[in-house]
């Protein structure tokens, strides 16, 4: 029953008991309004004294790990409470961290959600909120008991022991750089400036970006520099949640970035998805959490095509630089600018996506082979392969390395 029909009950009751005269009319009229009274005031101290913790084991998680939550719910009143619902407002896909519970005075309720996380992206855990009520469903109270905050669930990263399309053909010496104190020709990444820096080694559009005085830093020896090129395009793109290509595609840049990162090498990344990204070159592990940040948001979209990409960001890549392009495209359009690239000395190589197989369509035309006639390395990676082997043990790859 609700609250305006329950007054309607005791006003028709009220009217009929006094056009009547009938004293247990009056009797009646008199406990419904106690009753009503009482369960007001019921709901109305229902939540007081409750406090809620949710105690997580991070703010990051990556696709298949799993994420653990502790909640606690604490009654500091001394009046027990009958029924307290948590209701959970997360948009992480599967997290069910809502309850029920009866807490006596002084008491605490202890429940535990644990969610395989199995979508990238930026997520929100809360708002919280708790309802409770009176014994006879009359009133309802909800109180906000905290706000949202957000978790970012990254890529999933495989663990490869090697790419298979440069195996032993790394340009440069990689590990081997060193910082040097001097300004070398080899300028690898930036730093906060520090008292007695020489003002030429300022990097001043950096500065400007972070509103901060930023210094470059140089290598002893050149290394190598390794560019990802993630085509995102929403034109290309085949196949549907994790077995899409889009999802493919991702997890190929995250396993090959934090590869090559651990490789000690530099690493940028480019992404034409919903809209360029454009990540600069880095090494370390500050450099991997950089991409995984990155590739845990990026989504298909029409952006830039690779075409274009390739045309842009040309002038980023020199012969010390490898390239890998990660693409679903079956178009010639692009072609032309890897091969430019590879006439510049950059070392390319492209993981090719079969689209078809991920749309259960017939392939019309194998355009990759065109650039394994150049002598560019290709990886082909089909729905529903595993990951690991088509990075590490390529046929395609030896193929094109044995020819090269």
């Amino acid at each position: 029953m609700r609250p305006w029909q329950a007054i309607l009950l005791i006003l028709a009751l009220l009217f009929f008991s006094i056009s009547s005269g009938w004293s247990p009319l009056y009797k009646l009229t008199y406990v419904l309004l106690i009753l009503f009274v009482l369960s007001w005031l019921w709901a109305r101290y229902s939540l007081r004294k409750l406090t809620f913790h949710r105690n997580n084991t991070s703010g990051r998680v990556q696709v298949g790990e799993t994420f653990e939550e502790r909640l606690m719910l604490d009654n500091n009143s001394v009046l027990p409470k009958l029924w307290v619902q948590i209701v959970d407002g997360s948009t992480l896909p599967g997290h069910r961290a809502g309850y029920v519970a009866s807490l006596g005075g002084r008491k605490r309720a202890m429940w535990k959600a644990r969610t395989v996380c199995s979508k990238r992206g930026r997520f929100q855990l809360g708002p919280v909120t708790a309802s409770s009520g009176d014994p006879f469903g009359l009133f309802r109270r909800h109180i906000s008991m905290t706000a949202a905050h957000e978790i970012l669930v990254l890529p999933q990263v495989l663990p490869i022991t090697n790419f298979t399309l440069f195996t032993g053909g790394l340009p440069g010496r990689g590990r081997t750089s060193q910082r040097a104190l001097q300004t070398t020709t080899n300028a690898t990444t930036i730093r906060d400036y520090n008292a007695g820096d020489a003002l030429s080694r300022i990097h001043w559009r950096s500065s400007a970006h972070y509103n901060k005085l930023m210094v470059k830093e140089f290598d002893l020896d050149p290394s190598v520099d390794a560019w990802i090129i993630l085509d995102l395009h929403d034109s290309v793109q085949a196949g549907q949640g994790e077995h899409s290509t889009e999802e493919y595609g991702v997890t190929i840049a995250a396993t090959l970035a934090t590869y090559f990162l651990r490789q000690d090498l530099s690493v940028g990344m480019i992404v034409n998805g919903q809209r360029r990204e454009f990540l600069s070159l880095d090494r370390g592990d500050r450099q991997i959490e950089r991409v995984l940040e990155l590739l845990s948001v990026v989504t298909a979209g029409p952006g830039p095509d690779l075409k274009e990409v390739l045309a842009l960001d040309a002038l980023h890549f020199g012969r010390n630089t490898v390239a890998v392009v990660i693409t679903p495209s079956n178009s010639r359009d692009w072609h032309e600018g890897l091969r430019h690239l590879q006439r510049r000395g950059v070392k390319v190589a492209v993981v090719g996506l079969d689209a078809a197989s991920f749309d259960k369509s017939p392939l019309d035309e194998n355009t990759l082979a065109l650039l394994e006639g150049a002598g560019i390395p290709i990886a082909r990676v089909t729905c529903g392969e595993s990951l690991t082997q088509a990075l590490e043990s390529s046929h395609e790859a030896r193929y094109a390395l044995r020819r090269s």
